[in-house]
């Protein structure tokens, strides 16, 4: 699964832990220091980004677990060509 740079960009400026944007889809978002106020920042700042609005249905712990769950959930609302620096 390839993250595109710009999610990986704006996914490390919400994470304390995470070191650099080389983010791997099995990255755990807690481990990396995501938490409940980070989320619905997350959230906000992804939705004011790209101009998207993730369906409630995808607010989900699961969603949220990993930068790849993340990423599945994020990726499927936007159109790809979004995301052409993959």
């Amino acid at each position: 699964m390839d993250i595109p740079r710009t999610f990986r960009k704006a996914l490390v400026a919400h994470l304390p832990y995470a070191s650099d944007e080389n983010l791997a889809p099995a990255d755990d978002l807690a481990a990396l220091g995501l938490d409940s106020m980070g989320v619905v920042q997350l959230l906000t700042h992804l939705e004011e980004t790209f101009g998207l609005d993730l369906p409630d249905e995808l607010i989900t712990e699961e969603t949220f677990e990993t930068v790849g769950s993340l990423w599945a959930a994020v990726g499927g609302v936007l159109p790809a060509e979004r995301f052409a620096d993959a």
